[in-house]
């Protein structure tokens, strides 16, 4: 099989070369079979098949050579909302067959409407091969996007996740995602934050182990006054794991009020596992607020020593812990049966 490495999640602000850390090179097969999910479109979502994207021109977390992905997508599958409120609509992806393939659809909410995606990813536990998935939207004014994006992807597998869009006046767009399996996942996110008070928030969670890859982009790009972000990472390195986040809040000139925060909390479980953490905020606009921070590490000795004195073996205060990040973000999902699937899932995988 013949393939074309690239390089996706460039750092906008790149940093020193020597720490290969500005951008990831991902490894593309160079036929890709377009894929076509299963869903479930509920009443109050128009669905349309489309020959080209009308969002093409938007920007996503991987950046322009992610046209070497999914440019050769034979159509893209559109969701707009025609209700105030819609129930949700359910995107299953079923990776198990091994082909490389890869999918597009874009999420359209008009004003004062609001609209929940659930994408599923997920395949057999020895799946393998290449799968890519790209989802642009576009907030209209005073509208809201809830995208949940669950990975449950087998030990072979190669995944590349590319989000991006762009909200108006007081627009929302809420993204939730929960990595929990796969070889190499590359995950990008681009928000264009162009409307008056529009605003962004991310909640992610990962678990990542054996020799398994996770690099992460998020950007969010202020253009609009008084817009809002938040990125929030947790997550868990075990065995010889490695992980990249990059999380950039951009304030750009004339987005006067904005305000921004990105956090990331990574427990890293053994002594082999590989770290790499950039939050960086830039800013060429004075009248705005920006904060980040990270922590990585072990446990606290306190925290250790207090739950140990009561009983709990330290391999149990690990795995209680590293469950409790997962849990946070997924308690976050508003949509019951994908919490409860998340929760089957991790139960299936603390008996294996």
């Amino acid at each position: 099989m013949s393939e074309q490495t690239i390089k996706i999640n460039h750092l906008p602000a790149p940093t020193w070369h020597w720490l290969h850390m500005n951008d990831a090179d991902v490894s593309v097969p160079d036929e890709l079979l377009t894929y076509i999910a299963a869903d479930e479109v509920p009443s109050g979502v128009e669905k349309t098949v489309l020959d080209a994207p009308t969002l093409g021109a938007v920007a996503t977390g991987f950046g322009k050579h992610a046209d070497v992905i999914f440019g050769g997508v034979g159509e893209v599958t559109s969701y707009r909302t025609t209700a105030e409120v819609a129930a949700p609509v359910r995107l299953d992806y079923d990776f198990s067959e091994g082909a490389n393939s890869v999918n597009a659809i874009e999420l359209i909410a008009p004003e004062h409407t609001e609209m929940l995606v659930i994408q599923h990813f997920h395949s057999e536990a020895n799946g393998f091969g290449f799968a890519g998935v790209e989802t642009k939207y576009d907030v209209a004014k005073n509208a809201k996007i809830t995208l949940v994006q669950v990975q449950m992807l087998g030990d072979d597998m190669t995944f590349c996740n590319n989000v991006g869009g762009r909200c108006d006046d007081e627009g929302s767009f809420h993204l939730i995602q929960l990595v929990l399996g796969g070889k190499r996942t590359y995950v990008g996110s681009h928000t264009a934050l162009s409307g008056v008070k529009s605003n962004l928030a991310v909640d992610m969670a990962y678990i990542v182990c054996d020799d398994h890859v996770l690099d992460m982009n998020y950007v969010a790009d202020h253009t609009g006054k008084k817009t809002d972000c938040v990125i929030n990472a947790n997550g868990v390195l075990r065995n010889q794991a490695k992980k990249t986040f990059r999380g950039t809040i951009d304030f750009k000139r004339g987005c006067a009020g904005a305000t921004g925060a990105e956090a990331e909390d990574v427990l890293l479980m053994d002594d082999g596992v590989i770290n790499q953490t950039i939050p960086l905020i830039l800013c060429t606009e004075e009248d705005v607020e920006g904060s980040h921070g990270a922590t990585i590490g072990k446990l606290n000795e306190d925290l250790l020593f207090y739950m140990e004195s009561r009983g709990m073996e330290l391999k149990d205060i690990y795995e209680m812990m590293a469950r409790a990040r997962v849990d946070a973000v997924c308690n976050l999902i508003p949509d019951e049966p994908t919490r409860q699937l998340v929760v089957e899932y991790l139960g299936e995988e603390e008996e294996a």
